[in-house]
């Protein structure tokens, strides 16, 4: 069976990259929230959009870059794959969440809004 598993994602980091060493291995690992927007068509045929929020792991080197070069509403592209994580919550309930394991992250510069000259 053929199967690949690549994400790429564009947006803006909506919680800010925090790091953590992991008492085991010693390895950091880091995780930020990215907001990607979507704008479609409703059944009405006006625009309207909305958002996709994405968690985003890194580890060792991509997630020391990411704590210290990316803020909050900072755009950044993530390229990487997708990973399933499942577990038993303290209610005995089971979860599970879809995040991005990232390969690469980079900041992206967002446009600046001109000013019109008045006149």
């Amino acid at each position: 069976m053929i199967s690949m598993n690549n994400v790429q994602i564009l947006g803006k980091v909506t919680i800010a990259p925090r790091i953590r060493n992991l008492k085991k291995s010693g390895s950091k690992v880091g995780e930020m929230g990215v907001g990607i927007p979507e704008n479609f068509r409703k059944e009405n045929g006006e625009w309207a959009n909305r958002m996709h929020f994405v968690e985003v792991v890194m580890w060792e080197d991509l997630a020391e870059y990411a704590e210290t070069r990316l803020s909050k509403g900072d755009g950044v592209l993530v390229q990487g794959a997708l990973q399933f994580e499942q577990w038993e919550a303290k209610d005995g309930g089971k979860r599970s969440k879809l995040k991005v394991k990232a390969l690469r992250v980079q900041y992206i510069p967002q446009p600046v809004p001109q000013q019109s000259a008045a006149g």
